[in-house]
């Protein structure tokens, strides 16, 4: 299916259609997100390649987030495609998608809803430089919000897990029994480098469906 059919059947489910965004209400909205954190769930354990819709994704974190987007109708790899093209980093492209047909937020006391996305930076040593200065090398999908700690899911080192991130407090790893930021970086030889989800959480992103339908 071509972009431009596939963003008129996105357009059609916000006017009053039975397609992701429902008629375009608040409540219609609402359960997009509750259904994108929903599926986004069913593939925790999975190791291998997507699939979403009618095509297959990379087994990485952007592959993922794509998949889980693209079962709900939303074209989010062609979104990023337009938004940054010849981007290599999937995270990072996907994060131009939601600042070009969306909105990125988070960092002053926002919080995401369930199906949001979830951006982190220094992940990983992208630029191999050694240093903790890459931007926007993870993406995940927010699951849940609870007492200051965010549930997301993600496609880790070996699987699709579930983590927590608590802004709030971004180096502290438990709190007693309760864990409020998990591991995202290995450590290795950069063993200097911040590791925990809240020290590297770069904002959360949440597509416009009706920026979305008006693509080009």
């Amino acid at each position: 299916m071509g972009l431009a059919r596939l963003l008129a059947l996105v357009f059609c489910g916000l006017a009053a259609c039975a397609g992701p965004g429902g008629s375009g209400r608040p409540g219609d909205a609402t359960r997009l997100q509750e259904r994108l954190a929903a599926r986004a769930a069913r593939w925790v354990g999975h190791a291998g390649t997507f699939s979403g819709g009618d095509a297959r994704f990379r087994a990485d974190c952007s592959g993922y987030v794509e998949a889980v987007y693209a079962a709900e109708g939303l074209p989010l790899r062609r979104l990023a495609a337009l938004a940054a093209p010849g981007e290599p980093s999937g995270a990072a492209a996907l994060h131009r998608a939601v600042v070009t047909y969306g909105v990125a937020f988070g960092g002053g006391g926002e919080w995401p809803a369930p199906g949001d996305l979830v951006f982190f930076h220094d992940t990983y040593d992208r630029d191999r430089n050694g240093g903790a200065d890459d931007r926007f090398t993870h993406v995940g999908i927010v699951e849940s919000v609870s007492g200051g700690t965010v549930v997301f899911l993600h496609r880790g080192g070996k699987a699709v897990v579930r983590a927590v991130l608590t802004p709030d407090r971004p180096l502290v790893a438990r709190d007693g029994e309760r864990v409020l930021n998990s591991p995202l970086r290995e450590k290795r030889r950069e063993a200097h480098a911040p590791a925990l989800a809240g020290a590297l959480f770069a904002g959360y992103g949440r597509l416009d469906l009706r920026r979305v339908a008006a693509a080009r």
